[in-house]
């Protein structure tokens, strides 16, 4: 079954034998969140819900995964603190469906996993990616501080100092890193993802799934604690910088370079 997600189809679906395959589809911006594909996001977690789908995969078109906030709408808006407030609120309610839905969620991350993009890999229970995928925090090349959950997941998983490594420097991390961290599950070539990622179904699916809903909730009491007034607070402090003339003239001087 073939969903249209709306929003000119900047997220589409795919339900298929307990399989609910949801694909970021900006390829052009290296699937960058802008408010449609959020609000797509959003509402294509809420459809797959409704579907009991026993594996859900969240994956971006054109061999990337998500270059994080759109910088262009950020750049464009009259009042980007209450566009980012926005667009945080959005994230962040898919954040805390990809936690609490009682299906397998899986990340499958290729090219580029940046900032809010980053965070939605985190949030999911496992990471396949392609070895010429780099990670970033992205946030503070642009004066932001983390949203997302990446600054509850990240620390939880690497320790505070590797954390604040990340962040302070905004440093890349390339996959042998990233697998060595703990911030993936499995890495291969790019062009062995399908074959991997089918490999991975199988083997799922061939375990009891009765167990997958409370499994998750053991594991959102034990890494996942106190998820949701932490993503309340990150979203406070991007709209606040966000808010603040700097920030504008930051996002100016960003595409001035560019």
């Amino acid at each position: 079954n073939h969903f249209n997600g709306g929003f000119m189809d900047v997220v589409t679906e795919l339900f298929d034998t307990g399989v609910y395959t949801i694909t970021l589809n900006r390829p052009d911006k290296k699937n960058a969140m802008d408010s449609a594909l959020l609000q797509g996001l959003n509402d294509a977690l809420k459809r797959a819900d409704t579907k009991s789908p026993q594996i859900i995969v969240i994956r971006g078109s054109g061999r990337a995964f998500c270059s994080g906030g759109d910088l262009i709408e950020f750049n464009e808006s009259p009042d980007p603190g209450k566009q980012i407030d926005g667009m945080a609120e959005c994230l962040h309610q898919s954040i805390m469906l990809i936690r609490n839905i009682g299906a397998i969620v899986i990340a499958v991350v290729e090219g580029v996993a940046v900032g809010a993009g980053l965070g939605l890999s985190l949030a999911c229970d496992l990471t396949l990616a392609s070895k010429n995928t780099i990670m970033n925090l992205g946030y503070r090349r642009i004066g932001l501080t983390p949203d997302g959950g990446g600054s509850i997941s990240l620390p939880r998983l690497i320790g505070a100092k590797r954390f604040n490594e990340l962040y302070l420097f905004s440093a890349n991390v390339n996959m042998s890193e990233a697998l060595m961290l703990g911030l993936v599950n499995f890495v291969c070539d790019e062009n062995e993802i399908e074959v991997k990622l089918a490999e991975i179904v199988k083997n799922l699916l061939s375990l009891p799934m009765e167990t997958i809903s409370r499994f998750k909730n053991l594991v959102n009491n034990s890494m996942f604690s106190g998820l949701e007034g932490h993503l309340d607070m990150e979203r406070q402090y991007v709209k606040e910088l966000g808010a603040q003339p700097l920030f504008k003239e930051r996002i100016a001087s960003f595409f001035k370079r560019k």
